[in-house]
């Protein structure tokens, strides 16, 4: 029997992998589920829904009150203890994913969260994987191929929350002589592969989300006349990878690129959401500094929570090598589909549950 720990919880992917891992039979002792104190209530709610959906009895999913800024991390010494003396597994997802977040911010989350987190799996005394979650944007405006081995650079960075997290994977791949470490570098996770699930329309669903406010003017244009490669996954191949790196020998001691080893170029993708939201392809295009410029005029940020940092991401070109994931993944069935497969479910899903 193995015990985990996690961050991030009542988080979406949090709960996807704790079910992930509860679908294999006799894994699992206990997981400690580390929550903020004011998500105790969202946290219950998550414990019941995975108790129902699983084979996980009561006494095998602990929630616990936890605060990774905090140099402790687990707020009570007495189950602090506990955790450090028995947990096998720790999996740090708990971050700040806004886009738009201040410096301040990303670094007391982030960074010291990370510190935090680090220095408490390092202190588990029966410790055989600790999970970080990093971001292939770690990258920031690197351009061309970077590989799943490279991480220092001196390029900027797009925006605060890259910044933070390239400081954060930097705690951690410093530890990789010292600890056993598995380093997770997602793209830009979306809904489910089958089913097009999500939690929240955040990210590239923004896109979805003007085009449904501009649904009037339609066919709309496209941004730009770069083709930049966009690196969407679906969260379920995330989650599957994931849970077998953390497990296997070939995830000890590197990191991952979980991202679309053949990903599509922006506009190609901007015209699939279009088509499958109007049935007619994009007419015509906007440069984008036009469309720099309106964004600011019609205060979509202000007006529909579209962060303006997303508009550098379809205009950077960046290719994340998979050679290492792919290598590792061979032979267990975990492939990541292609885009054009299953982005119709996943905007057929948002027309179906975003709110009014």
């Amino acid at each position: 029997m193995n015990h985990y720990a996690f961050t991030g919880f009542p988080g979406f992917l949090a709960g996807k992998l704790i079910t992930h891992l509860a679908s294999v039979p006799n894994q699992i002792g206990t997981i400690y589920a580390l929550h903020l104190p004011h998500q105790k209530e969202e946290a219950i709610v998550l414990k019941d829904e995975l108790l129902e959906a699983t084979t996980l009895e009561e006494t095998q999913l602990v929630l616990v009150e936890a605060d990774i800024t905090l140099p402790e991390v687990i707020l009570d010494p007495i189950t602090r203890s506990v955790i450090e003396r028995d947990v096998h597994y720790v999996f740090h997802l708990a971050a700040a994913y806004d886009l738009s977040i201040p410096y301040d911010v990303g670094y007391r989350i982030n960074m010291l969260g990370t510190k935090h987190m680090t220095a408490f799996a390092k202190r588990a005394a029966h410790l055989k994987r600790y999970v970080y979650f990093s971001t292939a944007y770690v990258s920031g405006r690197r351009q061309g191929t970077v590989y799943e081995n490279e991480l220092w650079h001196r390029l900027p960075f797009k925006n605060h929350y890259e910044a933070t997290k390239y400081e954060a994977e930097a705690i951690v791949s410093r530890e990789f002589g010292s600890m056993p470490i598995t380093i997770i570098r997602p793209g830009i996770v979306i809904g489910h592969s089958v089913t097009g699930e999500t939690k929240k329309f955040d990210g590239v669903y923004f896109v979805l989300k003007l085009m449904d406010q501009l649904r009037q003017a339609a066919p709309l244009p496209y941004i730009g006349r770069q083709n930049v490669e966009v690196n969407l996954v679906p969260y379920d191949y995330v989650v599957e990878a994931t849970a077998y790196l953390a497990h296997a020998p070939a995830g000890l001691g590197r990191t991952f690129h979980l991202t679309d080893p053949f990903p599509h170029g922006v506009r190609e993708v901007y015209r699939m959401i279009h088509e499958t939201m109007f049935a007619r392809a994009p007419r015509g295009t906007i440069p984008h500094i036009a469309a720099e410029a309106g964004f600011s005029a019609l205060k979509l940020q202000e007006r529909y929570g579209v962060p303006r940092e997303l508009l550098d991401y379809f205009k950077h070109q960046v290719r994340f090598d998979t050679t290492q994931t792919m290598r590792a993944l061979s032979g267990t069935g975990i492939v990541c589909p292609d885009l054009k497969d299953y982005l119709p479910q996943v905007v057929t899903y948002y027309e179906t549950h975003k709110k009014p």
